[in-house]
């Protein structure tokens, strides 16, 4: 349950550059030598610069997990880490249902994929905004995650993490 007035903080992270190896399915995707590098500077933004968050959500794209092993090898302290097979080629509607979803007073960190993560984004926060890879915004929700609406976010910080 949620300590009386805190505000639900979802912290959406695009995955890192990814290599695109001839005759590798794109859920196998891995990342590159600079993806490696800019998930690690992903995760010390996020150390220096949000609340430690309570769980982790990622798709089950080889991307998005090793853009995750990345975020977590800065940090002191791992939260869980639920892999969500609806994050991969997501919608709009399908990345709002996993929002929705969420019970964690602690901030969210939601790894996924384009152009699901930046529409999710623009429909919270009416910012329209293109992640790019390693591409991260901080979102504050001034409800409970399961009433997170259109237009009702708050955009408190964007940053593409670069090595």
């Amino acid at each position: 349950m949620r300590q009386a007035g805190a505000v639900p903080t979802l912290v959406v992270v695009r995955h890192a550059q990814a290599q695109n190896p001839p005759g590798v399915p794109d859920v196998a995707r891995p990342l590159s030598e600079r993806g490696r590098r800019d998930a690690a500077a992903a995760g010390a933004w996020l150390r220096d610069n949000v609340d430690a968050p309570g769980l982790l959500v990622t798709s089950p794209a080889r991307r998005a997990q090793e853009t995750t092993a990345g975020l977590v090898g800065e940090w002191d302290e791992v939260p869980p880490v639920v892999d969500e097979e609806r994050i991969y080629e997501a919608s709009l509607g399908d990345l709002l249902h996993v929002v929705r979803g969420l019970d964690e007073p602690r901030p969210v960190v939601l790894v996924g994929h384009n152009p699901g993560l930046s529409a999710l984004v623009e429909d919270l926060t009416d910012h329209v905004l293109e992640l790019r890879t390693a591409g991260i915004a901080v979102v504050a929700v001034p409800s409970d995650w399961a009433d997170a609406g259109p237009r009702e976010a708050e955009l408190v910080a964007v940053h593409t993490a670069r090595a």
